[in-house]
């Protein structure tokens, strides 16, 4: 055996255990980045979904007929709710007990606006990176009858 295969070897002896180590050293950083990970993920998902059920509604509701004078905005806010539940239902988030929705008229005919505010309080998935977060989403849709 040579010398250097020599050397090679009692080197070699001498980091016996070191990678243990090294791992042990760097596994729970790594959990941290892989939770974070997963809550960032699951975070965008609600909040993806939540802007998705905000414009579903809002764009169901302004189809809706305020009637003359605004006798009927109470259906077009009431549709606005209605359909934005039903939509985050489908969209796979279930039930949402905890969800606000509110919807307003802004502007005056031939510009007027519904406006739908969503919230609602996501829990982390995993928790060791982020806390509870409120999610908001807002969207716009003209009303398609402008008296």
């Amino acid at each position: 055996m040579t010398r250097l295969h020599r050397l090679h070897r009692r080197h070699r002896r001498a980091r016996r255990g070191t990678h243990a180590i090294e791992f042990a050293m760097c596994l729970p950083i790594w959990l941290t980045v892989i939770s974070a990970i997963f809550d960032f993920g699951w975070l965008l998902f609600h909040q993806t979904s939540l802007d998705a059920a905000a414009n579903m509604g809002c764009r169901s509701a302004s189809l809706v007929d305020p009637g003359n004078r605004d006798q009927d905005v109470a259906l077009v806010l009431a549709e606005a709710q209605t359909a934005t539940l039903d939509a985050m239902q489908q969209l796979g988030n279930g039930a949402c007990p905890d969800c606000v929705i509110t919807a307003s008229l802004v502007g005056s005919a031939p510009t007027r606006t519904l406006v739908c505010v969503a919230t609602r309080s996501v829990h982390p998935l995993v928790g060791l990176a982020l806390g509870e977060h409120q999610i908001v989403a807002t969207q716009a849709a003209r009303m398609e009858w402008q008296y």
